[in-house]
């Protein structure tokens, strides 16, 4: 505000103008309030008139700035602004001048320019101390969530024209910046080329200094600014700007380089509460950490690079039908294809603090539901496609989202197994099939997969049922039932023998072509065993031959459900006899 000096003459400077010529004529000058001597108050008026004379046909920048100061303590912003933005169409590359103009800017209302000034100045001179500051200081205005409340209430006001609080500096702070002046001359070292002048500005230790803390504690929370000068009379109260109270506060300089604000006589809690925000328990809302997809409190929460946030399990059920975001439909193909669904530590940590029940039970409920798919026995899932048969490998290209969500949840729950059964037309699939167990998934880019499956245990389906679109059934595990008297176990051997060897000779009587594709696909067929009874399922090499063996699925179908070894053995004899006949022919 003006300042009225008294010495013989009717002049009147702002409180800026005053402190910037006495820090120019004496660097220990840094208190708030001064005793002017006669001498001292001549020099200041023979300045002033100086700048006021020779500014008029002049291009010296420094006294182009000293005048914007003095604008700015008048709280002419338009006509400073037209001063600072001549030094910059001179010097672009000089970051003070961007700093001061984003002081303006910022004085006037218009926080959303200044900062973007502020990180212009940042982006010339990344070591430049009182823009990081104010940077720290906007964001921290803009996203402080104690004032959310204040902002929304009085977001319908219309207050009057309301000067920003100006930031006070640390007197560590103040007094690096006292000996340091805005004088880029000296800077230069006589070149005609401007270098960026860090740590020089005056009006940061100057007038904001001088500004009563009693102003300031008048001016708290979020006020609406109607910047006059700058703004017409329709724009005029349309700014919303949100503001921490600043009054009685400091800035603590961290050894690591951060800052914090203090509050004086406050305890080392105090500071830890104001520098990290801790938010009251009844301004929490549930609703506001829930899954948009599931309607639940967020487990595992992925954010999308288009900026919404999912649980991971419920993102992925929708990538399975398309690849787009379920909200806003932008396209997710690369997130899709890279698969790195990283954690939101932030929204996790902020609900561990806050809503650490909620998050309990939501953790039994997922536990719930992940033991529901690990039962084995019960609502085993169903892939309803080909034949499987034990030991025999079976891939599967996997496209269908229903098939994606069955797969991904057999590698969660770590059984990494599934049925396989073939269809059926009145019952959805067939009463018999084969357990197949997951040896690898390769994802393909588009959110298929090639998943290399080898079979395992045989059942019998006793229920059918259905669960996110896949078919579920409720089963129990077949077993071949062991020959104990030795005679017939005998007899056994003997024919087991024989189809072996017919087998065997049926397939070295192939043509080349067939015999290499059975080969690529399915593999060497496996050697005859000693002990025909020790494996459950009994030899593997009838499972290598039945799946080879080009004969209606009904039939291999019939033969899988089998618990005698000699019943099958049979089966497969009669099959060979008749393929035999025909390689004779």
């Amino acid at each position: 505000g003006p300042l009225p000096v008294f010495c013989g003459f009717e002049w009147v400077y702002c409180k800026a103008t005053v402190y910037l010529v006495l820090s120019f004529c004496c660097h220990s000058s840094t208190e708030q309030y001064f005793v002017l001597s006669a001498s001292v108050l001549d020099l200041l008026k023979y300045i002033f008139l100086l700048l006021q004379d020779t500014l008029e046909d002049s291009n010296d920048f420094m006294l182009r700035i000293y005048r914007a100061e003095s604008y700015v303590g008048l709280q002419e912003y338009k006509t400073a602004i037209e001063d600072l933005n001549f030094v910059i169409s001179k010097m672009p590359n000089w970051p003070e001048v961007y700093f001061r103009k984003g002081k303006v800017l910022q004085d006037s209302g218009f926080v959303g320019d200044a900062l973007q000034l502020f990180l212009q100045c940042l982006a010339l001179d990344e070591d430049f101390l009182p823009a990081k500051l104010e940077v720290e200081r906007t964001l921290c205005d803009v996203l402080s969530p104690e004032k959310l409340g204040e902002s929304l209430k009085e977001s319908s006001w219309n207050s009057p024209h309301i000067r920003n609080k100006p930031f006070i500096l640390s007197s560590e702070v103040t007094e690096s910046y006292c000996n340091l002046q805005l004088c880029p001359e000296r800077s230069l070292g006589g070149s005609d080329v401007l270098e960026p002048v860090s740590g020089s500005l005056n009006r940061a230790q100057s007038a904001h200094a001088l500004n009563s803390t009693k102003d300031l504690a008048k001016e708290d929370g979020l006020k609406r600014v109607s910047s006059e000068p700058l703004l017409s009379g329709q724009e005029k109260g349309a700014l919303l700007k949100r503001k921490l109270s600043f009054s009685e506060q400091d800035i603590v300089v961290c050894e690591d380089g951060r800052n914090k604000h203090k509050k004086q006589g406050e305890s080392t809690k105090r500071d830890m509460t104001l520098a990290f925000g801790t938010i009251p328990g009844d301004l929490i809302d549930v609703s506001d950490f829930e899954c948009s997809l599931c309607m639940r409190l967020f487990y595992e929460p992925v954010t999308t690079p288009c900026g919404h946030t999912f649980c991971k399990g419920c993102l992925e059920r929708c990538l399975d039908h398309a690849p787009q975001c379920p909200l806003c439909k932008e396209s997710l193909k690369e997130y899709l294809a890279s698969r790195k669904y990283s954690i939101t530590e932030l929204l996790e940590e902020l609900i561990m603090k806050y809503l650490s029940d909620e998050l309990y039970e939501r953790k039994r409920i997922h536990a719930e539901e992940t033991a529901e798919h690990s039962n084995l026995t019960k609502n085993v899932p169903m892939f309803v496609c080909t034949m499987a048969y034990p030991t025999v490998p079976c891939p599967l290209h996997v496209f269908e989202p229903r098939y994606r969500l069955m797969i991904r949840r057999s590698m969660e729950t770590g059984t990494k197994q599934f049925g396989m059964c073939i269809s059926d037309s009145q019952n959805g699939f067939a009463d018999y099939g084969c357990m197949l167990q997951i040896r690898n998934v390769h994802f393909l880019p588009d959110g298929r997969s090639v998943v290399d499956t080898v079979g395992g245990k045989r059942f019998r389906v006793l229920r059918r049922g259905m669960k996110d679109g896949y078919c579920t059934a409720d089963i129990e595990y077949l077993e071949d039932v062991k020959v104990a008297d030795e005679e017939q176990l005998k007899k056994l051997r003997e024919l087991h023998n024989f189809v072996y060897n017919q087998a065997c000779s049926w397939f070295q009587n192939l043509r080349n072509k067939f015999r290499t594709q059975i080969l690529q696909h399915f593999g060497p067929m496996p050697d005859r065993e000693e002990n025909i009874q020790a494996m459950p399922n009994g030899p593997a090499w009838c499972w290598w031959l039945l799946a080879v063996l080009p004969v209606d699925p009904r039939y291999q179908l019939s033969v899988l459900s089998m618990m005698s070894l000699k019943d099958r053995l049979i089966k497969i004899q009669h099959i060979l006899t008749y393929f035999s006949r025909d390689q004779s022919k």
